[in-house]
């Protein structure tokens, strides 16, 4: 990180070198930036499914931005390793920033109102531009730009913008880029892929871009051009497939809710009501466990709605401080139809963490078969590992035994309605 890359002129000499380097700074400095904001940090998860970020990585030694149209600014959600590598900046000066930060006193404007022009119109580009590193040196690429639309609606969610210097800086990365390119063009239907609504890209003639004179040959412009459009085409099919994995996550998760609703009669709702504690209601019988009944006190907690809890696993209620090892206890003691009681750290909806003393047991019907879990929720001051106060256990148990007692006394008529055979 942080090296020059591609300098077209030789680094000045004596004491005038400083000056030059700076007269080559963009006006826009990373040094003073605003924090990165909630918007520009759960983009990517409102469009894709979580594995997203891992079939990313696998594409990190590409330089690559993902941007977001519709948050103010138009910001970078998205930057690859190879693009903070090519660069020279860090991710945290690079996200919630509209890319225009890397242009400078030379870059050709045509090229930047050619940019703006096709997001205005959502369609595909690829121009040649002059971009600067973090420490001023410019450097030209190759930037093929195209959008990205939901597979369920057709709307745009991100443009996707793969760069590829016009040096032999970056040899290896363009040989990961060929070798991948049969592997996706395949997929494709003959000459053309798919690059959004209204971005269909013509492989055969990719190389008619209008280059800028300079000293790099036909045969080099055409191989930086197919690399970047190799890398474009490449992202653009993850996010798509992972977009399409999201469609599929929400349609089930709105199935699940909309049967989680009606899993439970009017009488027995009413009865848990007047329970006044923090508490959800789990059916192991539904798939991925979710949950049938939330409380108006967990939800108060938490911060969440109800439409928002109904048909989930609690696990939405984790984050990345949980520890694994209390998460797979409480799973442990699911499976082995047992009781338990441990300390966790959870996550609200805005993302404040809080510690939760969290009290998880079945519930049996009469044949003493399982028929929910409950979770009941304490939260534990800041300094929770030194609790000795018993007065949260007793009454967790206490709305264990309510609940249980609720459940058994409608086991008969109306507990639960029968969907199917």
């Amino acid at each position: 990180m942080g090296r020059r890359i591609c300098a077209p002129s030789p680094v000045p000499t004596s004491s005038s070198s400083q000056s030059v380097a700076e007269s080559r700074v963009p006006s826009s400095s990373p040094t003073m930036l605003a924090p990165i904001t909630q918007s520009v940090i759960e983009s990517m998860s409102r469009s894709y499914d979580a594995s997203v970020q891992q079939s990313l990585k696998k594409l990190r030694h590409h330089s690559f931005v993902i941007t977001d149209p519709h948050l103010y600014g138009h910001p970078i959600v998205y930057a690859s390793d190879g693009f903070l590598d090519m660069s020279g900046y860090l991710a945290e000066e690079v996200l919630g920033r509209n890319p225009k930060f890397l242009q400078g006193p030379d870059t050709d404007r045509q090229s930047v109102f050619q940019i703006r022009d096709s997001v205005c119109e959502g369609r595909a580009c690829h121009v040649v531009l002059l971009n600067y590193t973090k420490q001023g040196w410019p450097f030209q690429i190759v930037l093929h730009m195209a959008p990205v639309f939901s597979q369920n609606d057709r709307r745009l969610l991100h443009f996707v913008g793969a760069q590829t210097p016009l040096c032999d800086c970056s040899t290896r990365l363009e040989k990961q880029a060929v070798q991948s390119a049969p592997t996706l063009l395949g997929r494709q239907n003959g000459p053309y892929a798919f690059l959004g609504q209204k971005g269909l890209l013509n492989t055969k003639n990719a190389s008619r871009l209008p280059f800028s004179n300079g000293s790099y040959s036909g045969s080099q412009k055409k191989k930086k051009m197919k690399v970047a459009l190799t890398v474009l085409q490449l992202v653009i099919h993850e996010l798509t497939k992972s977009s399409e994995l999201k469609s599929a996550e929400v349609l089930r998760s709105r199935y699940l809710s909309e049967n989680a609703e009606t899993a439970l009669c009017s009488s027995l709702t009413l009865a848990l009501t007047r329970i006044q504690q923090s508490f959800v209601i789990s059916n192991p019988n539904f798939p991925g466990m979710p949950v049938v009944y939330a409380s108006d006190m967990f939800l108060h907690l938490t911060g969440y709605q109800k439409d928002e809890v109904i048909g989930r696993n609690c696990k939405f209620l984790q984050g990345q401080n949980t520890d694994a090892r209390v998460v797979q206890q409480i799973r442990d003691c699911i499976k082995a139809e047992k009781a338990c009681t441990v300390q966790v750290l959870n996550y609200r909806k805005d993302g404040l963490p809080f510690w939760n003393l969290l009290h998880v047991a079945p519930v049996r019907d009469h044949t003493a078969k399982i028929a929910y879990f409950v979770g009941v929720q304490w939260e534990l001051g800041s300094n929770c590992c030194q609790t000795s106060d018993i007065a949260p256990v007793m009454q967790q148990l206490g709305a264990v035994g309510a609940i249980k007692v609720a459940v058994r006394s409608l086991q008969g008529q109306g507990l639960r309605r029968s969907f199917g055979p």
